[in-house]
């Protein structure tokens, strides 16, 4: 593990606690009523805990095990993020217009299909999978109300 993995690991333990901290000042309700803060509280203890990990794993291990990243490297990843920011951003403004299902679809299509070039079948099966499982979960069983936008004329 280098450097960075712990720098990366801090970082992200703080922010999964700040969220943490500041989403239980929003309630948190029940399992079965949740609060506006519920999702977003136990999202930052899943953040916290995983940094946990990396940190855990880059302390203990002192040697590079012969991994060394090129500055193409580096830069190719770095792009990456970027992409996935202005994407994750598009999402965000894109979600009332044009509604969760559409927008979740594209935004796994556009992360294994362009950033990962997975083989199309699986981005295909997983973006699917992934977009029905997500609308299971909140329209269903947490009772959400997302947005449908140019879908809402089919009222599911």
């Amino acid at each position: 593990m280098s450097k960075s993995d712990k720098i990366s690991g801090f970082f992200w333990l703080l922010f999964g606690i700040l969220v943490s901290v500041e989403s239980a000042r929003l309630g948190l309700g029940t399992l079965h009523r949740p609060g506006p803060g519920f999702l977003f509280f136990y999202t930052g203890i899943f953040v916290s805990i995983i940094s946990l990990i990396i940190l855990t794993s880059a302390f203990l291990t002192n040697k590079m095990e012969g991994v060394r990243e090129n500055i193409f490297g580096a830069s190719r990843n770095i792009w990456k993020a970027v992409y996935v920011l202005i994407a994750i951003f598009l999402y965000a403004l894109l979600m009332e217009p044009l509604g969760f299902i559409p927008v979740t679809l594209l935004l796994f299509l556009f992360i294994l299909g362009i950033l990962e070039r997975k083989r199309w079948i699986v981005t295909m099966l997983t973006s699917v999978a992934v977009t029905a499982a997500a609308y299971l979960i909140f329209e269903t069983a947490l009772q959400s109300q997302l947005p449908k936008g140019v879908l809402e004329f089919l009222r599911f």
